[in-house]
């Protein structure tokens, strides 16, 4: 397995808090075997566990990859994401999908702390037994929906931000009152949309983290090319911050770019 790492962030919410509250940030699971990050989870004992996106693989059911008018992405992505019979057989353990992976965490994060969660673009297709199998773990699903949320004297409006269908939902989440927080399982959605929203603190995924770290830039970062800026780290005065991802998904090894947890102090 893959090396992983604890990443901190304190973020100043100008709010009057008697105590620090802890976020673990959790990202991109893609049904992998992510113990070790539950292990560390445990270790830190958040107040809170927040997950955005790609928890689960239903890339192969998205229609907006029009698949049938691009074959040749189709074979890559099943080659990259996948796997053929002969990939699988060379491939860890550690790196092969499954949903016992994503149940057996899920049901142990939910006994350390409240856990919620958003969608990513992995999980656009998602079928009614998916629905019941997130549900049945114990975790609060947000699709395009917020929750007022408490942690001692910390009072805040929490919104799941989907990567489709979100413009009826999300300006109605944008007017509300109070300290904001957003999962968004994509930061170049952010950069898009929400840069000037007023929403206190977004917490994205999606990037692996650019999967080759050159210096603070990754290689290639979905949706933003080859060196994006947005690929790991926290980005306009901490409105933002973009975790590397909890799974290595791809044949490639990540490279000066370690799997992590993300743990975050509201101050």
């Amino acid at each position: 397995m893959s090396k992983s790492v604890v990443t901190r962030y304190r973020i100043d919410s100008g709010l009057a808090l008697r105590r620090p509250v802890r976020i673990a940030h959790v990202s991109d699971l893609h049904e992998r075997d992510c113990d070790d990050i539950l292990a560390m989870i445990r270790a830190k004992n958040p107040d809170l566990i927040m997950i955005t996106g790609d928890t689960l693989e239903r890339y192969d059911n998205c229609p907006q990859y029009d698949f049938e008018r691009r074959p040749l992405k189709r074979l890559i992505i099943n080659i990259l994401h996948y796997g053929n019979w002969l990939l699988n057989k060379l491939m860890p353990t550690d790196k092969k999908a499954h949903e016992e992976n994503v149940l057996r965490f899920l049901r142990e994060a939910v006994k350390l702390a409240p856990v919620y969660m958003s969608l990513g673009n992995h999980e656009q297709k998602l079928f009614d037994r998916d629905y019941q199998f997130l549900r049945g773990t114990g975790v609060i699903l947000l699709e395009n929906a917020d929750i007022p949320v408490t942690v001692r004297d910390f009072h805040f409006t929490l919104g799941g931000m989907s990567v489709w269908d979100y413009e009826e939902w999300l300006p109605k989440f944008l007017e509300k009152d109070g300290y904001k927080i957003l999962l968004c399982h994509k930061p170049d959605m952010y950069v898009d949309l929400l840069t000037d929203s007023g929403v206190d603190l977004t917490l994205s995924g999606h990037t692996h983290g650019g999967q080759i770290r050159v210096g603070k830039r990754g290689f290639f970062v979905p949706g933003q090319g080859l060196f994006g800026k947005y690929a790991h780290g926290s980005f306009f005065d901490g409105k933002l911050i973009v975790s590397s991802g909890c799974s290595n998904t791809v044949a490639c090894p990540r490279f000066f770019n370690p799997r992590e947890l993300v743990l975050i102090e509201v101050r």
